[in-house]
Formats: structure tokens, sequence, C-alpha cells
């Protein structure tokens, strides 16, 4: 298990370093699926992470297709809103990065073709409508189960099924209710299901969580995340940028007296022995005229942790980890909104982060009768180094940090740092007093000086820590110029 530094968990004492958050890199070309057929003109978003299918050795994806009924006149509504079809669609992919959308024979869909001919079943289509958060479960017992999720319908989740993540069955258990937005998650490794869902609380949209180890019964729903004083003025800061700055997206309705932020998603997820959260914050901008059903705003993406899904801790005081993107070229569709699916999938030395990139929140009527909302959102990654969330970070004067108890678990310390212009050395202690082991201390330590996501930590006279296997002891790391994001015994 690595230990990493998102909290204080393993902390002591940090002199000298400062706790930075690591925002992931954007995939060149910005998105991985995008509209590309008309029964997804107008947008493609994601609510699940892609799955791993290992007997077709292939990732797998369901995501939702929104689009503009092109064969009528738009009819729309007062606040712009124009007729739409949403269809539960399927790609696949090797790697990850390129994607294929195979056409699967099962949903006739009732549009045109370019050309004027019915587009049937010649599509990728699952089914319409509802919303479906999958996952892989490696223990099923049963092969036509290999895949478990559910569909949101009537204000709750429904579990379903499926041997091959495309056709799917709906079990009849017990349903878990929720507002709308909600996220689905397996923690293989504890056995445990985990759905997080939305409703009302404090400063709005408020995120509870429940689980369940037999996919029937779900625990009591507790309230764990929602947005506090802190986040308001926040949020206030951060949409004013979006008025200011002329390299973003401006929203289209700016009421200053309805600003006010709230939690829109909170997906969590696994990761080393710890849950990660990714609370999309939703800052208001103002309510739409002229009916007032829905909000103008804009949203970023910040990162909590917790041991046990019901206490949470902020990350990096609040530290935005995903933002919008600037308009630019207007190549980017992660301009006007953003929306987390539940965790990364790891490639390589890489984590993959898929998520809703859509080019506005709102549009006005003229730009809806306009067509506007077509190409408007598509699927988006970013990739960050493994265990890349948070890095303790030494520069030109030396700084270090030391770990409370922990067991020799293995006879090798390794390390995820980057130092390549600095060093990284590691002092054992003893567990009770502040001293070194013998053998083992700063003088003895020999100095990483690379950039890596696996460094083997080494001293002069030492060949491992095999003499050290099953004791408690402390570690101290000292940093010059460097960063450490993780480490652990292997």
């Amino acid at each position: 298990m690595k230990i990493l530094f998102l909290d204080d968990y393993h902390i002591e004492r940090i002199d000298n370093l400062a706790r930075k958050m690591h925002q992931p890199e954007r995939f060149p070309g910005n998105a991985v699926i995008r509209p590309e057929y008309r029964w997804e003109n107008m947008t493609c978003q994601i609510r699940n992470t892609p799955v791993w299918d290992s007997e077709e050795s292939v990732y797998k994806m369901i995501y939702a297709g929104k689009a503009e009924v092109l064969e009528q006149e738009q009819d729309v509504d007062q606040t712009g809103n124009a007729p739409k079809t949403i269809a539960v669609c399927y790609a696949t992919s090797k790697d990850g990065v390129n994607w294929e959308k195979p056409f699967l024979g099962m949903y006739d869909y009732p549009g045109l073709n370019w050309d004027g001919t019915r587009i049937g079943t010649d599509n990728n289509i699952i089914r319409d409508g509802a919303s479906l958060f999958t996952v892989s479960d490696p223990n099923a017992e049963d092969p036509k189960q290999r895949f478990k999720g559910v569909i949101y319908r009537d204000k709750a989740l429904h579990p379903i099924a499926s041997p091959d993540h495309i056709q799917w069955k709906e079990l009849g258990y017990p349903p878990c209710p929720t507002a709308d937005q909600a996220h689905f998650t397996y923690d293989a490794e504890n056995g445990v299901f985990i759905a997080t869902v939305k409703h009302a609380g404090p400063y709005d949209r408020s995120w509870f969580v429940t689980t369940s180890d037999d996919f029937q019964n779900w625990s009591e729903q507790i309230m764990v995340f929602h947005a506090d004083q802190v986040d308001q003025e926040n949020g206030f800061e951060r949409l004013q940028r979006f008025f200011d700055d002329p390299a973003y997206l401006t929203p289209v309705y700016n009421r200053p007296e309805e600003w006010r932020t709230d939690v829109y998603n909170y997906p969590v997820f696994p990761y080393e022995g710890l849950y990660i959260g990714m609370p999309v914050m939703h800052h208001w901008s103002g309510k739409h005229p002229p009916l007032y059903e829905n909000v103008d705003s804009r949203k970023s993406v910040e990162l909590t942790c917790s041991r046990d899904l019901i206490n949470w801790k902020r990350v990096a005081n609040r530290a935005l980890f995903l933002e919008l993107a600037p308009v630019g070229d207007g190549a980017n569709y992660d301009t006007g909104q953003i929306q987390n699916s539940n965790g990364p999938i790891v490639r390589g030395d890489n984590l993959y982060f898929y998520y809703s990139g859509l080019r506005a929140r709102s549009s006005t009527v003229a730009e809806s009768l306009n067509r506007g909302g077509l190409d408007g959102g598509a699927i988006c990654m970013a990739r960050l180094r493994i265990d890349g969330f948070v890095s303790l970070k030494g520069g030109i004067e030396p700084g270090s940090v030391t770990t409370k108890p922990v067991e020799i678990e293995g006879s090798k310390l390794h390390a995820n740092l980057d130092a390549w212009r600095g060093e990284v050395r590691t002092e054992i202690l003893d567990p009770e007093e502040d001293r070194p082991l013998s053998g083992f201390g700063l003088d003895e330590s020999i100095p990483a000086s690379v950039d890596d996501v696996d460094v083997p930590l080494r001293w002069k006279d030492q060949a491992d820590l095999s003499s050290l296997l099953g004791r408690k002891v402390r570690l101290r790391f000292h940093l010059l110029h460097g960063e450490l994001y993780a480490f652990w015994f292997e």
C-alpha cells in the first residue's frame, strides 16, 4: 500500500515544505469522444469511468448522446430549450485514448441520416433516455453479473447487471433514492458498492453516501459533504474571473444578488487505502429569466479525501484540481461546464480522468434558434502522474517531512518523486526517539536526484531493509529542490 500526502493521516511533522496540488494535463485535442452522428449531434457526456473487460482486453464506455431533432422546426420555449432526444451509447478502446463506436443493431432510432434515409438500428445505442452508472465486478460469482450498475429513474437508482456491458437487466432489488444527480463506484478490494446521492441540505445541493456489500441492501444515507461559507467566498472570486478575464467564456446571466455556491456532483473512488472525492463546485451567476427555473453558473473541481467514507477532509486548502479551459481558438469543449466521471483508470505511469466538457452552461433564445447547441459538448480526458494528486515540495532551502510510526512491510523502500534539479535523502528513525537507526541516518542516505514514479531509496552500507522487517519506525524525508508524491515498502 502506498502512502500519499493528501491529508496528515501518516504525517507527524512538516518543516519548510509546501503541500502542492497538481492539476491533470488535458489530452491534446481536448476530447476523446465528440459528436459524430445524428443521435449525438449536440453533446456526448459521461458519468461513469470506462471499465476494463479482461476477457476481451478492451475498455468499455457507456455515455449519453444528446441530439436536437433536426427534422423539426426549432420550437424553443421561453428559456431557449428545444426538442431533444437522449440515447445511452456504447464505445470501446484498446488504450483509453482512441475510441470506436461499434454499431450494435439493438435500438431503433427514429431519426434520419443526412441523406434522408432512416437511421433505424444502424447505431451504437443501447437504449434511450435514462442515465446508467456502471462498474466492473471482479468478485462476481455469477458470470451474468460481471458488470453491475444502477439506472436512474423516478428519483431513484435501480440496480442492473450485465455479462458483457451491453445487455443490461434490472435485478428488481430495492432502489436507492436520490434527487437526480448521483455517482456509483465499487471498492473491489473491500467488496463494497458505493453510491453518492444528492438531496437538499445546507447551501442547497448536498451529498449523501450509502454503501452495500451484497448489491441488494443499502446502508442508511448519511450526509457527508456540502458547501460552506468559505466556498461562497471562493465562488465569488472564481466567478468574478469569468467576467473580468476575456480569455474565458463570460456567463450569459449576471445577477450578483443570486451569486452562491453549492456542490453539483460528488464522485468518489478508492485509491491506495483511502477514498478520494472530486466535488464539482457549482458557482451560480444568476437564474435564467423569464421562468427562472434553472441557473447559469461556472463549475470547478476540487479534491477531498476520507478513510471511512463518512468524514471527509478538504485537500490542499481547497485548491483547484480541474478548472474550465479558456476559449482559445474555439477548439476546446470544456469552456462552459465540467462534470466528472467517478474516478480515473490507470494506464502505465498515468491516471486518465474522463469528464464531460460543455462549451456553454447557458444559451440565449437567439442562440438556440440558430442551433447553437450543435457540437456543444464532448467527453474530454486529462492525464495525471500516477499518485500525483499532491506533493510535498521543497525549495532552495532544506525541508523535511517526518512520518508517524509505520511498520516496515517489505525489504525495500520506494518513492514517487521529482528531484532532478535537487535531491531527496531519507532517514529511518527510532519510533520513540528522534534519532536515526544505525546505518540508516542522513549521512548514510544516498541522494535521489531523479524524476521517476518508482525510485528505490538506498543507504551506503545497507543492501536493503531485511534487518528491519516487521519493526515500527518513523521515516524522515529531506527535500532540496524536490517533490515527494508517495512512498511504499516493497
